[in-house]
């Protein structure tokens, strides 16, 4: 005699489906793409934004006051942004090879029964 009833998954197969982890992976990409960049300002001890991965904003390291360090700032930011798209790319991948292996999941379990 059976007591209760039995699934064939837990609840956390149930919880992980294809479209899910897409919208997860998507958000992720979507963060490392607009969360600003911060790099250090000429003679400031904490970071300063310089945009983000889309758009860069340069102009705060433009001026005659303390000499000129927009080239300092634009290969750091740059650097940064590098960064984010090799980061972004890397959310990509992963993102698309576990919704193919859930998918190919989902596709036994439906010829298994």
């Amino acid at each position: 005699m059976e007591i209760g009833s039995t699934r064939s998954g837990s609840r956390a197969r149930t919880w992980v489906t294809p479209t899910r982890v897409a919208w997860l992976g998507a958000a992720a990409v979507a963060l490392l793409l607009i969360v600003p960049i911060r790099i250090l300002g000429p003679g400031d001890h904490e970071r300063q934004s310089c945009g983000n991965t889309l758009q860069t904003d340069l102009d705060r390291w433009r001026g005659p006051s303390d000499g000129d360090y927009w080239e300092k700032a634009y290969r750091a930011c740059n650097s940064e942004r590098i960064d984010r798209i090799g980061q972004a790319v890397g959310v990509v991948s992963l993102t698309v090879l576990a919704v193919t292996l859930l998918t190919a999941r989902a596709r036994r379990r439906g010829d298994e029964h």
